[in-house]
């Protein structure tokens, strides 16, 4: 006997919408088949590889069913629930009495913004525990983007996206959408976007040192020095903000004039002619592209991983780009007019809101970069309310001379670490270290092998999804929800209810009372309907937060908070005040989703800057790119033995995970070095041979790829191979000051045959 159900896929930031046709047997169900939903108003039956193996995760026999407590001999080995909490409870306890809070430290991995419980219940845990310690995969990842918008529009969430859709124009650098699917820019069916501004006579351009299969798709392919793209960046706002005709668009009325006037200033040493001895790039093709963005009907430029990691070594000298190169994007955007402009970047809408849907409209705090707090041992600063994840290990394994002080226990949630963040070997060495290393995590993985206590949840398909982040990000506005699939087997664990339980355990530690999860649920929900009474731009303000509770009920857990942020959100129902507003129980009634149409303006209701202004200017990115200026009338390379490493993304891969789903094997889907055919004669090798890759940091031993699609003078290696670790390449103290990141990309390494 089979069925269909309808799930979007949580696995990438696409969120493509599926059909499952379930299989059961002897009482437990199964995946016989995974589709596209044809009606699904979002992806309209578009799937990826990642998406097909959905019913392959939920079977894996490799997911781990029942925690794990390493033993006395120094095994891990299957235990209960209740034990494995309990060794929470006595150890965690231990620590925090004896060291304090801030001797615990938070990694949470990419997965938990694809989960409800990960958008509504970590944060309780993170509070419950009390810790500054946090550490995330953003800070290798997106980070100077969210905290170049920040920046300027007040929010982390507060970032302009492409209206793919509209546009007839899209310069995209350092990103491969028809890999990756899409990221910071929340797009179904990329391929289809793409094909369809194509029809309409539109034109793609792609900035990348690879021939990508973007690249190969676009009207224009520019092949760029790894590491360059804020300094091409700069000279492209150079020739178009020295523009006779400057029209601002929509942005005009919330920019200030000595700002203006400020970047404009700065931006005069970058000439086209200036940064082409660097960037590859020709003149004339950067005034032509300036010409084409600045006379297009519509345009977007939109970066990703290959602007947000991105860094310049120029002689001895390291100088990070990543956060003044995001900002510079949108310094474009704004100075083409295309800032909140149909076919421009604009401001997604939301249905459960967002940090620019809440507080005041048009104004609010803004945020601090850098950020006030520091690490303990280099003095780096906070960004966003975590550090840089290159600082963790030695904020383990470098004890404060005077009083001792370091991180003794870490919780790493959803994420692998050790593969995933830069100088593996030593962070290995620090958890190896650590008084005590939980892992929330359904596999064994290089991370969670070290820990002392594994808490596996069970499979997606055993939860509610609705992705709360990405439709912040997303190229259109719509609202789609999904039910658990499955039942919970017996034995298993929801993650909601690990994460639960987790924070009760913290709460009762630091309170000195004991703590049930129920409460904490209870305590978690109550708290988002206070907030959302309390908030002037809620659609229930002045509500009472227990009539809201009422309103919700019997519901319990991520259920009922993502309820109560529908209907107190931008579209909701205000509880009663907006009788055609938006439910819960309305996605429920629509399995397709419910289209909220095409992105729509929203200066200057969107910002949330102290000013109620676009800060086109802040005062420390104007700083950073003067100390950039030098390297503009100076002269170096890597050196005849070097190549500059740079990442790339693969179809069949997600990152450190699912590397074993037997769907996800094979094809393209394996590690190697690719370097051009021009080096390989250079250096004598070919691709019957493996290579060691060795920069300042480490070196890794790889499969040589020969190809013409990487750029002369580059080698490229992909990300999330334990074996083949590109991750043992990079250096820790080589991070974007206001970002965060390590810079990944344009790196010098030395490459010889094995």
């Amino acid at each position: 006997m089979s069925d269909s159900v309808l799930r979007i896929c949580p696995l990438c930031e696409a969120n493509c919408g599926l059909t499952l046709t379930i299989a059961s047997h002897e009482g437990t169900g199964s995946i016989a088949s995974v589709r596209g939903d044809k009606h699904d108003v979002f992806s309209h039956g578009f799937i990826c590889p990642k998406g097909v193996s959905l019913g392959e995760l939920h079977s894996d026999p490799t997911r781990l069913k029942a925690p794990l407590v390493r033993n006395s001999l120094g095994d891990l080995e299957p235990t209960t629930w209740e034990i494995a909490f309990g060794v929470v409870r006595e150890r965690l306890g231990s620590i925090i009495r004896e060291h304090g809070a801030h001797s615990v430290g938070m990694f949470l991995g990419n997965p938990n913004v694809h989960s409800l419980s990960g958008a509504f219940i970590l944060p309780a845990l993170i509070k419950a525990i009390g810790t500054e310690n946090r550490f995330s995969a953003s800070t290798v990842d997106q980070m100077p983007k969210q905290a170049a918008s920040a920046m300027m529009f007040g929010t982390a969430l507060s970032v302009a996206i492409p209206d793919i859709d509209r546009t007839n124009y899209l310069l995209m650098l350092g990103a491969n959408p028809l890999v990756s699917n899409g990221s910071m820019m929340t797009s179904a069916d990329f391929p289809g976007r793409l094909r369809a501004l194509h029809k309409r006579g539109g034109k793609v351009v792609v900035v990348d040192p690879i021939r990508t299969r973007t690249a190969e798709f676009a009207d224009q392919h520019l092949a760029i020095r790894p590491g360059s793209d804020a300094l091409w960046l700069a000279a492209l706002a150079h020739v178009i903000y020295q523009s006779a005709e400057l029209d601002l668009g929509a942005a005009q009325p919330w920019i200030n004039r000595e700002q203006f006037n400020a970047l404009r200033e700065h931006l005069t040493p970058f000439t086209p002619e200036s940064v082409a001895h660097i960037t590859g790039i020709d003149p004339d093709v950067t005034r032509e592209v300036a010409s084409s963005l600045l006379s297009a009907s519509s345009a977007a430029v939109y970066g990703r991983m290959g602007t947000t990691t991105s860094g310049l070594f120029w002689g001895d000298t390291v100088i990070p780009m990543a956060t003044v190169g995001s900002w510079l994007i949108d310094v474009i955007n704004i100075g083409i007019g295309s800032l909140d402009k149909p076919g421009g970047v604009m401001f997604p809408l939301a249905v459960a809101g967002g940090p620019s849907t809440e507080g005041t409209s048009g104004s609010g705090h803004g945020v601090s970069i850098p950020g006030r707090r520091r690490t303990r041992v280099r003095n780096l600063p906070s960004v966003l309310g975590e550090f840089p994840v290159s600082a963790l290990a030695e904020e383990i394994d470098t004890p404060d001379p005077d009083t001792g002080q370091h991180i003794r226990a870490v919780f790493v949630v959803g994420g692998n670490p050790i593969v995933s963040t830069p100088d593996s070997d030593r962070l290995r060495t620090a958890f190896e270290s650590l008084d005590l290393l939980i892992s929330v995590d359904p596999y064994l993985t290089a991370t969670s092998s070290l820990a002392d206590v594994v808490l596996p949840v069970a499979s997606p398909l055993t939860r509610p999804h609705h992705d709360v982040v990405f439709n912040n990000l997303a190229v259109r506005n719509q609202a789609r929800y999904s039910p658990a699939v499955f039942a919970v087997p017996e034995g298993e664990m929801d993650e909601s209810d690990v994460l639960l339980t987790l924070a009760a355990i913290a709460a009762g530690i630091n309170s000195g009372n004991p703590v049930t999860p129920e409460q904490m649920d209870d305590l978690i929900a109550h708290t988002v309907a206070q907030q959302a009474v309390n908030d002037t731009a809620s659609r229930c303000q002045g509500l009472d937060p227990d009539e809201l509770m009422a309103a919700v009920s019997p519901q319990r857990g991520v259920d009922r908070i993502l309820d109560l942020r529908i209907r107190s959100g931008p579209y909701g129902d205000g509880f009663g005040i907006h009788p055609d507003g938006l439910t819960l129980q309305s996605l429920i009634d629509s399995p397709h989703g419910i289209d909220l149409g095409p992105l729509q303006p929203r200066l200057p209701e969107v910002l949330r800057t102290p000013s109620g202004q676009i800060e086109l200017a802040p005062e420390i990115l104007l700083t950073t790119l003067a100390a950039i200026q030098n390297v503009l009338t100076t002269e170096s390379g890597t050196g005849n033995d070097r190549l500059l490493l740079i990442g790339r993304r693969q179809l069949r891969s997600n990152n450190s995970w699912m590397k074993d789903i037997p769907t996800l094997q094979g094809g393209s889907n394996f590690p190697s070095a690719q370097i051009h055919p021009i080096d390989a004669t250079k250096m004598s090798l070919d691709d019957t041979v493996e290579v060691q890759v060795s920069s300042d940091a480490g070196s890794i031993v790889i499969a040589l790829e020969i190809t013409d699609q990487v750029s002369p003078g580059c080698i490229c290696i992909p990300h999330g191979w334990t074996d083949f670790n590109v991750n043992a390449l990079i250096n820790v103290f080589n991070i974007d000051p206001l970002g965060g990141t390590a810079v990944l990309s344009g790196i010098p390494v030395s490459v010889s045959a094995v």
